[in-house]
C-alpha cells in the first residue's frame, strides 16, 4: 500500500506596487495634486486642489506622471511657483459648532435631570451633586445627608 501523495503549497504571490495616480503637496501638505496629461495639445498640468499651486509642462512621450510631479516639487522648492490662494485656517473652524441640536438637546437633558444650572464659573451658589449619599459645597465640604 502506498502513501497518499502530498499536495504542493500554493505560492502566495505579492502584490505588484504601482505608481500612485493623486501626490501630496509640497506647499499645504494635502494629498489633492493632480497630474493631467494632454496629448492632443503636448501639455501637463499639474495642479493641487487645496492651496491652488500649479505648473504646466510639455509633454515628453516618455515620461510618466511621477516624473511631472518631481518636476513640479523642484520647481516649489527652487522658488519658481507660488501657489495662487494662501491657505489659512481660523480656530473657528476647528471647534466644534455650539449650533449642533443633538450635542444642545443632550447637554439640556443631563442638566435638567440633575437640576443644576448650566452656568460655568458665575459664582454658582449650590454645588454639584455627586449622588444619593451627599453633596460638595466649596464653602462647607461634604455633607452627609
Amino acid at each position: 500500500m502506498g502513501r497518499r501523495r502530498k499536495s504542493r503549497k500554493k505560492l502566495l504571490l505579492k502584490p505588484k506596487k504601482t505608481l500612485p495616480k493623486v501626490f501630496t503637496c509640497p506647499h499645504c501638505g494635502a494629498p489633492l495634486v493632480n497630474v493631467k496629461i494632454d496629448k492632443k495639445e503636448g501639455k501637463v498640468l499639474v495642479n493641487c486642489g487645496n492651496c491652488g499651486l500649479e505648473a504646466e509642462f510639455n509633454y515628453i512621450p516618455g515620461l510618466l506622471p511621477v516624473d511631472y510631479f518631481n518636476k513640479f516639487v523642484d520647481l516649489y522648492y527652487q522658488g519658481s511657483i507660488k501657489p495662487k490662494k494662501e491657505v489659512t485656517i481660523s480656530l473657528t473652524q476647528l471647534t466644534p459648532q455650539t449650533n449642533n441640536p443633538l450635542i444642545n438637546e443632550g447637554e439640556t437633558e443631563t442638566n435638567e435631570g440633575l437640576g443644576e444650572e448650566s452656568s460655568l464659573g458665575e459664582g454658582e451658589e449650590g454645588g454639584e451633586v455627586y449622588g444619593e449619599e451627599g453633596e460638595y459645597t466649596e464653602d462647607v465640604g461634604y455633607i452627609e445627608e
